[in-house]
């Protein structure tokens, strides 16, 4: 076996449990065991591959540092991804907040009216009242309130 033969396999054994490391994270693992999310371990990537682990400890510490990595307690794409979707959910709920306030407030302004045309209407009545009793108002019977 020459050289050039173990570097292509070198190669090619890199390329495949980067692919799989790649696949992982994204979630979308072929790997019957790997449906959904799964823990990003050397094993999972290694089975994912379809190769064995050992290379990975052997000869490709590289990738087992990048294993680490996207291990760790978060990546950037996948904290953004995260905070994406935190914010899409906050986003809806307040639109549907803002939605519900409108209405309460398009109901307190019809109420509102409501209570000023009764207020008026009121007051229309007692001053048509009061000027039916002259001598009240002269009298001083009824009082101003201070």
């Amino acid at each position: 076996m020459g050289k050039d033969d173990q570097g292509q396999r070198w190669q090619s054994a890199a390329r495949s449990y980067r692919a799989a490391l790649a696949r992982l994270v994204r979630g979308e693992g072929r790997h019957a065991d790997h449906a959904g999310r799964v823990k990003i371990t050397p094993t999972s990537v290694a089975r994912e591959a379809g190769r064995s682990r050992n290379p990975l400890y052997t000869s490709h510490r590289d990738i087992l540092d990048e294993i680490e990595a996207a291990a760790g307690p978060g990546t950037p794409a996948r904290d953004l991804a995260a905070r994406i979707a935190t914010l899409e959910t906050e986003l809806t709920h307040l639109r549907a907040d803002a939605r519900r306030h409108a209405e309460e407030r398009r109901e307190l302004a019809s109420e509102n009216l409501t209570l000023l045309h009764r207020a008026r209407s009121a007051e229309d009545r007692l001053t048509a009242l009061l000027r039916r009793m002259p001598e009240a108002s002269t009298a001083g019977a009824i009082m101003q309130p201070r």
